[in-house]
């Protein structure tokens, strides 16, 4: 079960006490989700389809506020993944009618109005619990969550204009920068960054997928980390190893060269060192030597010279200083 079903199947067990909420929960997805038919003398039907099963039970419960009649059917698509659809239909009786004409569907006369409402009435958002109901119902209808391990990513998809210019508006109350995107003709509103997924999660009252969420969330920046750690110090390790090996070749080179015998004391010493321990670093040079890092850093960048003294101006000008 992938993550966005998860907290899909955590919001559908919620059942507000409140009457206003679950009407504002139903009126989003029926807004989202609901296809309109007219039928023989313009009577109206209504079904709202989707492949999540627990979301269209809780749908079918919630539609007892309105007093709607209706009915859940199932079929199996027959091509690509030949899933189950979850088709709730509401068949034309006189409490539809009354309904849509709560949001505005249908003018005095019954007869629908082309489209979906441009403003709902301002009592079905009125208060807090109620946006965030909305919400709820939003995401149940078209909401998707990428799986956190991956990336944080949260969406509401194919969504009319108005739909999504309301989600944004809504989200914007909570301090959330939803973003719209066109894609094949629809809008789509996305969220990105844990911290605002993981706000969203809290105001629609996913508690549960909230905590595993921030559990894998926490899981992954630990991985990410120690794979950070885990690269920087192999970067380090292999820039020591290459400065080691350069100095190596330069020691080697002055000895075949000038020889050692040519080479003050101390930096002889330092020469002798660093070939008796050539995949040491600074620090661990100057523990076997009681040399501090600075005094040996030095050294061997002078030997360093030394060697480029001999390869640029030869043996005569080894000593050359710039």
């Amino acid at each position: 079960m992938s993550f966005s079903t998860r907290v899909k199947e955590d919001l559908t067990r919620i059942m507000s006490s409140k009457a206003c909420c679950r009407r504002a929960e139903f009126i989003a997805f029926f807004l989202i989700k609901g296809n309109i038919r007219i039928g023989e003398g313009h009577r109206l039907s209504l079904f709202m389809q989707t492949e999540h099963s627990a979301s269209i039970r809780k749908m079918f419960s919630l539609a007892s506020d309105f007093s709607l009649k209706r009915e859940i059917t199932v079929y199996r698509r027959t091509r690509l993944h030949k899933n189950q659809v979850f088709t709730l239909t509401v068949p034309p009786q006189k409490q539809l009618r009354e309904f849509l004409r709560e949001l505005s569907m249908v003018d005095e006369n019954g007869f629908w109005q082309l489209g979906f409402p441009e403003h709902l009435r301002e009592d079905i958002l009125a208060f807090p619990c109620c946006r965030r109901a909305y919400l709820r119902g939003a995401f149940l209808a078209s909401g998707s969550l990428g799986e956190p391990e991956h990336a944080y990513h949260l969406e509401f998809g194919s969504l009319e204009k108005t739909q999504a210019d309301l989600l944004v508006e809504l989200m914007a109350g909570y301090g959330l920068k939803g973003k719209i995107v066109r894609r094949k003709d629809m809008e789509i509103v996305y969220l990105k960054g844990a911290e605002d997924i993981c706000q969203l999660l809290n105001i629609m009252g996913s508690h549960r997928s909230l905590l595993e969420f921030e559990s894998l969330r926490v899981t992954k920046e630990i991985r990410n980390q120690a794979n950070r750690q885990r690269n920087c110090d192999t970067a380090n390790v292999n820039k020591i190893v290459a400065a080691s090996m350069r100095q190596v070749e330069d020691i080697k080179y002055i000895a075949e060269t000038i020889g050692f015998s040519a080479l003050p004391n101390t930096l002889r010493i330092a020469a002798e060192l660093r070939l008796e321990y050539p995949d040491y670093s600074l620090a661990d040079l100057s523990e076997v030597s009681a040399l501090g890092r600075s005094a040996l850093n030095h050294r061997l960048r002078r030997l360093s010279r030394i060697a480029a003294n001999i390869r640029d101006f030869g043996q005569e000008e080894w000593d050359r200083e710039d």
